[in-house]
């Protein structure tokens, strides 16, 4: 009798000595063959990295957190201070490279730890709110067991999934299914019994940025019109232009003032703590854009 796909996947996915990359695309044949088109979205998604649409749909285990740390040239990274309502939200990493580039990470990570570095609108916030007279710029630093823990993750999922198919009487006979087989899956095998695979399809808010081209160098009210369009209250904007007031105008983007600076940790504060509806790591960026065009920097 031919060996069963389903049993050679699950020999496959339960020995932590066979490359992820194999166990994958293994799976792939099986969920493309069997029509469990979420499932095979996911292992996509896992060889491939979470790019484009993806990113916004990153699992779980893929959300991990790092030591926020900034780079000293002196002295090498260093711890970063940041407000305590921010931290949890800034330490967190979303892991979206395909699992080879992770299994490469890994091999050549001689230090036993990885960093990941902040998108470039989130290091200018960050660097503006530091008060040294040298800024440093900021990134986070993670242990390299808590990236191997993803591989892990994939792979217990995939066996996880490959019993579920066995249990319900999908073997397949070499790599054919037949069509009772097919319904099974497609009424049995749902992308809701493994949780958080494909993370929250929901996406979560955002901000529409295409309006950040009505502000008009050095007119408050393109921006303060800008600014209220997207969720910023009415006496958040009046602080803010107080601080604008007060400060005088910087040379560069990761040098805002010391009243505007601290008006901007204020409102990605609010955006951690859900008082303004937008998510901390689009809050930032946008923030740092509408003040450099108000002030004619980009």
């Amino acid at each position: 009798m031919t060996k069963s796909v389903v049993i050679e996947l699950q020999e496959l996915a339960s020995s932590g000595t066979n490359d992820i990359g194999d166990v994958l695309r293994k799976a792939l044949m099986v969920a493309t063959k069997l029509g469990l088109a979420e499932f095979r979205q996911w292992v996509l998604a896992e060889l491939n990295g979470y790019t484009g649409e993806f990113r916004e749909h990153i699992p779980d285990y893929r959300i991990i957190h790092g030591e926020l740390k900034a780079y000293n040239p002196m002295r090498g990274l260093i711890p970063l201070q940041v407000p305590h309502q921010m931290h949890d939200l800034l330490s967190e990493i979303r892991v979206s490279e395909s699992v080879h580039s992770l299994e490469q990470l890994l091999d050549n990570e001689n230090t036993g730890t990885v960093v990941y570095d902040f998108t470039r609108e989130q290091e200018q916030l960050l660097m503006s709110m530091q008060r040294d007279y040298v800024q440093f710029r900021p990134t986070r630093s993670v242990g390299v067991n808590r990236v191997a823990a993803i591989l892990s993750a994939v792979r217990t999922t995939i066996l996880d999934w490959a019993l579920a198919l066995e249990a319900d009487g999908i073997l397949g006979e070499g790599i054919l299914f037949s069509e009772r087989e097919k319904q099974a899956a497609m009424h049995n095998i749902n992308i809701q019994n493994f949780q958080g695979v494909l993370g929250n399809i929901d996406g979560g808010s955002s901000v529409t940025q295409t309006n950040s081209q009505k502000i008009v160098a050095a007119d408050f009210s393109s921006l303060e019109r800008h600014l209220t369009e997207n969720g910023v209250g009415e006496e958040d904007v009046k602080e803010l232009g107080r601080a604008l007031n007060h400060d005088p105008i910087p040379q560069s983007t990761t040098q805002f003032g010391p009243k505007v600076s601290a008006w901007i940790g204020k409102m990605v504060g609010k955006a951690a703590t859900g008082g303004w509806d937008i998510s901390i790591a689009t809050a930032g960026g946008f923030l740092a854009n509408a003040l450099s065009k108000y002030y004619g920097l980009s």
